[in-house]
């Protein structure tokens, strides 16, 4: 939110970003008009967070009490350069980790810090950011097929696009450092090649039963592993934003990080020991991929985590609207089609429901966020007709639930699969076990966007979306008319069940 007096002048920002080896902070002063920022100050200390979590399940309280110790030195950093706000993300080392709730807690009480969990959707819509605003033109992302791939630590995320538009994208559970706490321990260099090498190509070979051609002309890597693998190509970082990689080069990379011991790499290139250990399983991780897609080149943006964070950071203080979303509609549109429920009805629901939404909103009193929601169940509400037409819904309920859609949070991914549930058939029960488990807060929500959808639904099934829609709102009843419509409206009245929206707004649903 832009508080009144910023817009002239800069303001001091923080990021900090909790990863599974270290902990990140970048100090800037930000210009709030043209979101240009200057850092002042960049820190990172070592914090063994992964290993603990990938191994045993837990964050260790002997790692928990050192990172709290590091936030501490933060939080004094940032008053000294009066930090008026920050961002603080914790990784897939924290997500996962069965004490995540504590250890969010024990942190928030002895730093002061509120640091929030970093969900797949948000590197996604990092990467998006990276790939469109630091890859120069002539590598022809807005072009050409890409795969951007994040190599985490704990996972990869997978994305494809085409011409800048995004077509899929899937989470592997594979990360350079979960799959080395798996392994036995103290096992040479070959031998550890030899007992990672099928499990990574095995995991990402999964992806060849995709129904899309993964072919692309390029690889987009992320990650600081794939940042430290430059240093084994002998191309001088100097100060390029981005590096571009043959097929052949990897090759000659490829040979060294998996041939050389752990030492000789530290030794040679001046790579931290944490930072050698996990080239191999990057270096296999990325030879899949370049099986996967037949791509001639590498591309490393080497823009790191933490800049991507401010500058997130930024655009969100201003108010600049999400630049992501357009990308996650984009990939609602496709799954759409994928279970075959892209068609004109979808799209009349979807418009009706965003009128009702906007004609209805002294009403229900959401924002754009529910907005999100709404738009989100009515793409997918009928999705469940591709599994069988019989309690359709539920199935549609399902699928949405195990779909992967980034730039939707875990919070709105949920919503929209309880509210496309109830978009027909009987209404919320607390007997039901996926309403049972919402807030009354998210209940409400609930009940207010599905029978907005099941009146959407009714219109979409009588009148195109293109008339025009009016609502009249009185004390115990609204008033819903369509232009030149009313023999429509005669159809609608008797296929539509009102008794929900009647229920959930304590006024009665007419239309004349």
């Amino acid at each position: 939110m832009i508080m009144s007096g910023f817009m002239e002048r800069k303001i001091t920002m923080a990021s900090i970003d909790i990863g599974a080896h270290s902990a990140r902070m970048l100090i800037a002063d930000v210009n709030i008009k043209t979101g240009a920022f200057e850092i002042l100050e960049d820190l990172e200390r070592s914090v063994p967070l992964g290993s603990n979590v990938f191994r045993d399940g837990v964050v260790s309280n002997q790692a928990i009490g050192l990172l709290c110790e590091i936030l501490r030195n933060f939080r004094v950093k940032m008053d000294e350069y009066a930090v008026e706000l920050y961002k603080a993300i914790a990784t897939s080392a924290v997500r996962e980790a069965m004490n995540s709730d504590i250890f969010l807690e024990r942190v928030r009480h002895e730093t002061g810090i509120n640091l929030v969990l970093f969900e797949g959707s948000d590197t996604a819509r990092l990467d998006y950011l990276s790939a469109s605003c630091d890859l120069p033109s002539k590598m022809g992302f807005r072009k050409k097929k890409m795969m951007i791939a994040d190599i985490g630590t704990g996972a990869c995320q997978i994305t494809a696009f085409e011409c800048g538009q995004i077509a899929f994208t899937e989470t592997i559970r594979v990360g350079t450092l979960r799959v080395l706490e798996l392994m036995p321990e103290t096992l040479s260099t070959s031998a550890m090649m030899e007992y990672l090498a099928p499990q990574i190509r095995r995991s990402f070979g999964d992806l060849e039963y995709l129904p899309y051609d993964l072919n692309s002309d390029s690889i987009v890597a992320m990650g600081a592993s794939v940042r430290a693998l430059v240093s084994l190509s002998g191309i001088k970082k100097s100060s390029a934003s981005v590096i571009s990689i043959s097929r052949q080069q990897f090759q000659n990379i490829f040979n060294i990080a998996t041939k050389k011991t752990v030492e000789e790499i530290t030794d040679k290139y001046g790579i931290s020991h944490d930072m050698a250990e996990i080239m191999p399983p990057c270096c296999l991780i990325i030879e899949s991929l370049f099986k996967l897609t037949s791509a001639s080149t590498l591309i490393i943006p080497m823009t790191s985590t933490k800049i991507l964070l401010l500058r997130d950071f930024i655009n969100e203080t201003m108010g600049l609207g999400d630049y992501f979303e357009a990308q996650t509609f984009q990939l609602i549109h496709k799954l759409a089609e994928k279970y075959r429920c892209w068609n004109d009805n979808t799209k009349n629901v979807l418009a009706f429901s965003e009128k009702l939404f906007e004609k209805l909103s002294a009403l229900h009193g959401l924002g754009q966020g529910e907005l999100k929601i709404l738009r989100t169940a009515a793409c997918l509400h009928r999705s469940g007709l591709f599994v069988n037409n019989q309690a359709y819904h539920k199935h549609s309920f399902y699928l949405l639930q195990n779909m992967e859609i980034p730039g939707l949070s875990e919070k709105e991914h949920r919503l929209s699969s309880v509210v496309v549930r109830y978009h027909r058939k009987s209404m919320p029960r607390t007997s039901h076990p996926e309403y049972m488990l919402l807030s009354t807060e998210e209940r409400s929500l609930v009940n207010k966007l599905a029978s907005i959808l099941r009146i959407a639904c009714g219109l979409a099934a009588h009148t195109d979306s293109d008339r025009k829609l009016f609502v009249k709102i009185n004390d115990e009843e609204v008033i819903l008319k369509i232009e030149d419509g009313e023999d429509i409206l005669s159809g609608v009245r008797v296929s539509s069940d009102t008794s929900y929206f009647n229920h959930t707004y304590a006024r009665k649903l007419l239309f004349t």
